[in-house]
């Protein structure tokens, strides 16, 4: 009895000192001779807890709880690992028995605050963290959380004042520094953004994922000291598994399918843990028709609704009915106009997960399109509840999203070939030509455009390039710079995405021996506008590893030829995709000296550049554009699949 004694006093001091896997190692020795003894089970079930095995957690701490049924603290911790498995309902069952037990209990006030706001209870989460105020009302955490609840509502000043006041109270507060810096990237604010990421990177450089979102918000303003360095950061840790960056920003610096997939998965086993089988509960419906649901934030003037809107109002009604769930933040007369293609259309913003879980399955949803992915207002914690017996990603994120929840993801044979395969964890669905959507007709103004009225030289040949500017690495600038070289006659035309950037891409073009008048750039129009003045550029060169995608396909439309070049992630193909099913594969390079080299020969050899802009004016460049047979072609898909999951 004394040894057992010892080796618990042995485990807990470890415990104290943050050495929790040799605290575990103790702790289980004693527990075979101690089952009955509920601190003893509390005790393993939090230090499991701190490791983040939280399904081995909630089973010591029911078994504390099986044993002594009035501690608060039980409740309260077995609520934090049901919480961080997505199971936030339980977790709220929890909390408020441990503040029956102690209703000043300020950690479960605190709790259940931030449960209630994950689940969209906004007047119970306030009504909670003000209960904490009064608790504690110097408290760095609470102040953090009333900032994020703030945020979700849309009121970002509000949480800005949140943010500051938890930093007031925790100066080295690399979480509210986070949170904040994060407020002004989604308000374009890039320096801002910066000096505040560099802030929670001096209060903790290992903060998750932090690294990764300051190096993409210094790529939205081009800039890229020591960028070489933070590319071999990311890469060597990844290869430990540390948390660096999110899988979006990382499209636009890696194109490494390994690392690629690796880090989707890393960043999925953090943020979607889950403890039940949600995919027991779901029966696969037998309807009439085939009900497909598309979810997504884009039911508005965006990219990827200007993409699917045709297939939305060219489904085949007699035999499919179409369901919109939308979970964006802006509705314009785009998001009104296309709610009328589907069978119904629902806002789904204010419902919790578990809401539109339960709203999907009493329609008997078959098939689930997450047109989101990884990209702003995702609702992914719905596909981990499984919201369709069948799940499927389309369009919206380029590339795996590591899950064992979504299960398969769309391309095409140029896009997704056989060898990359390994490299997804859905399974790929192959669509003929390109797997890229697009509307049959657009609206193009008839304004009228000239190199004059837009300032570039008449005699000049036109590179241009109207991709975003943190898809614009320095390798890919340095190659438009060398093409420039060596076609004297010449300038790149790039869009103006924000002053900053601008002068930064200009000063990096002085550096390059390039008179800085040789780059001029397009300030943004009406989308029509935008597309019509596309006549005027020569050739369109692409980005690399995160290619044009939209971008692309405008200039295709416009029967501008799109150089691009490829390499193995989903992101670097898109545009190799389009370019293939037209049959234009001279454009598609594979190494930056044979994409300077083509730019260059397109630049001066004026009848190989004819021949190719007289093959984008061919009939077969129109079947890209043919909506209804692409939309048939996605029901065959769908078709197939629904028969492979009988």
């Amino acid at each position: 009895m004394k040894d057992d004694i010892k080796i618990i006093e042995k485990a807990k001091k470890l415990h104290k000192l943050g050495k929790i896997d040799e605290a575990i190692k103790y702790y289980k020795k004693i527990i075979e001779k101690n089952k009955k003894n509920p601190q003893l089970n509390y005790l393993i079930g939090t230090a499991l807890l701190q490791k983040k095995n939280y399904e081995e957690a909630i089973y010591y701490i029911s078994k504390a709880i099986d044993l002594k049924k009035d501690s608060e603290h039980y409740f309260n911790n077995i609520g934090i690992a049901l919480s961080q498995l997505n199971n936030n309902t339980a977790a709220i069952k929890n909390y408020k028995k441990a503040l029956e037990l102690n209703p000043n209990f300020i950690d479960a006030n605190i709790n259940l605050a931030i449960a209630y706001k994950k689940i969209l209870k906004f007047e119970e989460a306030i009504k909670f963290f003000n209960i904490s105020l009064k608790l504690s009302p110097n408290n760095y955490k609470i102040y953090n959380n009333i900032g994020n609840l703030f945020r979700d509502l849309g009121k970002t000043d509000k949480a800005i004042k949140s943010y500051d006041k938890s930093i007031n109270l925790k100066k080295d507060n690399a979480e509210a520094f986070n949170n904040k810096a994060e407020i002004f990237l989604s308000k374009k604010k890039f320096k801002d953004a910066i000096k505040i990421f560099e802030k929670a990177l001096d209060a903790d450089p290992k903060f998750p994922f932090l690294f990764g979102k300051y190096i993409h918000t210094k790529m939205h303003i081009c800039d890229w000291e020591n960028f070489d360095s933070d590319l071999i950061n990311i890469k060597e840790g990844l290869k430990k598994e540390e948390k660096l960056i999110e899988p979006f920003p990382m499209l636009s610096l890696i194109d490494d399918m390994v690392l690629q997939k690796k880090n989707s998965i890393l960043y999925n086993n953090i943020a979607f843990q889950k403890c039940e089988d949600y995919d027991k509960g779901i029966l696969k419906s037998k309807n009439k028709k085939i009900k497909i649901g598309y979810f997504g934030a884009e039911f508005y003037n965006h990219p990827v609704l200007q993409l699917t809107r045709d297939i939305f109002k060219n489904h085949d009604k007699s035999k499919f009915e179409i369901y919109g769930f939308f979970h964006g933040p802006v509705k314009d007369k785009l998001h009104f106009e296309v709610k009328e293609y589907f069978h119904e259309f629902y806002d789904i913003t204010k419902k919790s997960d578990d809401e539109i879980v339960k709203l999907s399955r009493e329609i008997g949803i078959n098939i689930a399109i997450n047109l989101t992915g990884y990209t702003s207002d995702s609702r992914n914690e719905i596909y981990l509840k499984r919201v369709a017996p069948i799940q499927i990603s389309f369009l919206g994120y380029s590339g795996t999203m590591g899950t064992n929840f979504i299960d398969y993801i769309i391309g095409d044979d140029f896009l997704i070939p056989d060898r990359c395969k390994q490299y997804y964890t859905e399974k790929v669905l192959k669509l003929p030509g390109s797997f890229f959507p697009n509307p049959a007709n657009i609206v193009i103004s008839e304004k009228k455009f000239s190199k004059k009225s837009v300032g570039i030289p008449e005699d000049q040949f036109v590179f241009g390039s109207f991709n975003n500017s943190y898809k614009i690495t320095p390798s890919m600038f340095k190659s438009w710079m060398e093409i420039l070289k060596k076609s004297e006659k010449s300038i790149l035309w790039l869009l103006n995405n924000n002053e900053i950037a601008s002068n930064n891409l200009k000063k990096e073009c002085i550096d390059s021996g390039i008179n800085p008048n040789r780059i001029i750039f397009a300030d943004k129009l009406i989308y029509s506008e935008h597309l019509k003045r596309f006549e005027i550029m020569d050739l369109f060169l692409d980005t690399f590893p995160y290619n044009g995608h939209t971008t692309v396909i405008e200039a295709i439309r416009r029967k501008v030829p799109t150089l691009t070049l490829t390499g193995d992630s989903f992101a670097s193909r898109v545009a190799g995709s389009i370019l293939n099913s037209i049959g234009l594969n001279q454009l598609i390079t594979k190494n930056l000296d044979d994409y300077v080299k083509t730019a260059i020969n397109l630049s001066m050899n004026k009848e190989k550049f004819f021949e190719i802009r007289q093959q984008l004016k061919k009939e077969s460049t129109l079947a890209l554009f043919d909506s209804q047979k692409y939309t048939k072609n996605l029901e065959n898909l769908f078709l197939d699949v629904l028969e492979e999951n009988n």
